[in-house]
């Protein structure tokens, strides 16, 4: 804390009126906003069973990787320039096209538009540069139409039953009824829904992936192979985890497969009533850490 407090008195004091045409600027964005946060981002993100829960996080992420160019930033100065408008009258555009074609979506995709806009009318070219990338990731927090998601999902979620099948081949004498459907020898039938894809993990891994290039000083080559690697680990890993709960319904019944799948609920004294994950923590683990091991094996250095 006082680490950081020491950081915040390097800060140059910011000029009344630009810290004031700032704030309005960013209060009306938010207002403009307002029905799209409250009816569309906010029930999509806070849905349990959704595969956005990991959105809160942006914004704040964002922040940081702002903080983290401070000292590139201290070293520009202000000139406001009028590249701004057209962004600007082109994020009007896309957004009131949303609010008249009834599409949150695409009134979501002007949101850093506004803000890339605003900032090159605040502050000009040099210090949107710096900032361009932190805006342009607050498109992750976006959630995506039902008829874009459905055309990512249902392939993954195929490859995912795929390498289930494939790991279960060789020791279970199983039948595949459909692409997402397989019945073990026991007639336990193993459905693998949409949300089972995989797909939530990898678009959360996605943006920690995204975050995490803030941090190393690699080649962009080296970058790449990153988020090029998550999609196959996600599958791996979420075929491994429906692997188990079918072997968990097959040998132990469908309640077993139940606590494979949604994990354990135990209640203690002072806690109350808490999840204790299973096979869901795999989905985390094993991305997490052969994403880590790669970006070690690629150079990157703590």
């Amino acid at each position: 804390m006082d680490q950081f407090l020491l950081e915040l008195k390097k800060l140059p004091r910011p000029q009344p009126i630009l810290l004031g045409a700032v704030i309005a600027f960013l209060a009306l964005v938010l207002y403009a906003y307002r029905e799209v946060i409250q009816w569309y981002w906010l029930p999509r993100w806070g849905d349990p069973n959704g595969y956005y829960s990991y959105a809160y996080l942006v914004p704040p992420l964002a922040l940081v990787m702002i903080w983290m160019r401070r000292e590139r930033l201290l070293q520009l100065t202000a000139k406001p320039s009028w590249l701004g408008a057209p962004l600007f009258l082109l994020a009007t555009g896309i957004h009131l096209l949303g609010l008249w074609g009834y599409s949150s979506w695409v009134s979501s995709m002007a949101f850093p538009l506004f803000l890339i806009g605003g900032s090159l009318l605040l502050w000009g070219v040099a210090i949107t540069r710096v900032l361009l990338y932190p805006l342009l990731f607050l498109y992750l927090m976006m959630p995506m139409p039902s008829v874009v998601f459905d055309e990512i999902t249902n392939p993954v979620q195929v490859w995912s039953t795929d390498v289930a099948e494939a790991m279960l081949r060789p020791f279970y004498n199983i039948l595949r009824e459909d692409q997402s459907t397989i019945i073990m020898p026991s007639s336990y039938k193993l459905l693998v829904g949409v949300e089972c894809s995989g797909f939530k993990v990898t678009i959360a891994l996605l943006t920690f992936i995204l975050f995490f290039y803030t941090l190393v000083d690699m080649p962009l080559w080296k970058k790449l192979i990153l988020p090029a690697a998550l999609l196959p680990i996600a599958i791996i890993s979420n075929g491994l985890r429906i692997a188990l709960i079918g072997v968990a319904g097959h040998e132990y019944g469908a309640q077993a497969a139940k606590i494979a799948h949604e994990g354990y609920e135990l209640t203690l004294p002072v806690l109350g009533t808490i999840n204790i994950p299973t096979t869901g923590a795999l989905e985390i683990l094993i991305p997490f850490v052969s994403l880590f091991l790669i970006a070690r094996w690629l150079g990157w250095k703590r």
